[in-house]
């Protein structure tokens, strides 16, 4: 299925370039019908995207990434790496000259450590065996927020929100592609990228 990590290039596994983001999804209970959710993290800025999706589905995961990309413009995505889970089988329809899909080894978990470790920090707001179904949008976007404005001391004691903006804004300066209009929402934490096409 896809890619294998293995041929992920060395500037992703380092940390030395922007916009390689690691994929999972978050379950809090096994029951039928119940809502869970889907995160993205960047690998260098550490950069959280938190989305609830009302299915385990290859599907539900297309559509809820699909929407990200008219959110934060689809070139902010070189790579993402995912577990090999049946509901990212069909991330590799999204590949193009721009991005590129890896899939980590069966049972390890540790390849996608970054996203994983973020997974146990959404844990602490939405405790595991606990529904979702009835946690509003809002709430999810506060966590998001939390996450992203943690000063963290990998970072140099600055925020992922921080560090994101200024790789966006080096992007832009160093040739980013013009025809994509950037706009920042000031009024709410994280500042969300708006892009026009």
């Amino acid at each position: 299925m896809g890619t294998s990590i293995e041929n992920q290039p060395d500037v992703a596994n380092n940390r030395t370039e922007f916009r390689h983001w690691e994929i999972d999804l978050v379950l809090f209970k096994k029951t039928k019908n119940e809502t869970l959710l889907l995160t993205l993290v960047e690998r260098q800025t550490r950069y959280t995207i938190i989305r609830k999706m009302n299915g385990k589905t290859a599907q539900c995961v297309l559509r809820t990434l699909k929407n990200i990309f008219k959110q934060y413009v689809k070139l902010i995505f070189k790579s993402i790496t995912s577990d090999n889970g049946s509901e990212f089988a069909s991330l590799s329809e999204l590949e193009s000259t721009y991005l590129s899909i890896y899939y980590a080894h069966p049972y390890s978990s540790y390849e996608r450590g970054t996203n994983e470790n973020h997974n146990g920090q959404i844990r602490e707001f939405l405790p595991k065996g606990k529904s979702i179904n009835t946690v509003k949008k809002s709430t999810i976007r506060k966590i998001e927020s939390c996450l992203n404005h943690k000063i963290r001391r990998k970072l140099g004691y600055r925020a992922p929100a921080e560090l994101f903006l200024l790789r966006v804004d080096r992007l832009i300066k160093t040739g980013f592609p013009s025809r994509h209009t950037l706009f920042f929402d000031l009024t709410r934490k994280p500042w969300f990228l708006l892009f026009g096409y």
